[in-house]
């Protein structure tokens, strides 16, 4: 079941100032929840109908936004969707040689 904006933001600020344990099961929802609140649109792209359509409307705050990027950018893997890398380090040279 996909978690609701509310249920992640309660379990991230509930998280927030003293993160889980690394590699536990907490921490991978922890770290799911920051994605889903991160997910949410801040405010600013909202057109005047999605505005109109929504009374009461959870904005969170650049500084927490923020907070959370790090976080969230601390455990992500830099190759994306290849979790082993892209392929194999050739070890060469990419800078011009200048010959006689």
């Amino acid at each position: 079941m996909a978690q609701t904006f509310e249920d992640a933001l309660e379990t991230v600020l509930a998280w927030l100032e003293a993160p889980p344990p690394s590699g536990s099961p907490e921490e991978a929802c922890f770290l799911a929840a920051i994605e889903r609140v991160l997910a949410e649109p801040d405010g600013s792209e909202a057109n005047a109908e999605q505005a109109a359509a929504i009374d009461d409307i959870v904005r969170v705050d650049d500084d927490l936004r923020q907070r959370l990027a790090k976080l969230a950018n601390a455990h992500r893997n830099p190759f994306g969707d290849h979790p082993d890398g892209i392929g194999p380090t050739l070890g060469m040279d990419l800078g011009t040689k200048k010959g006689g």
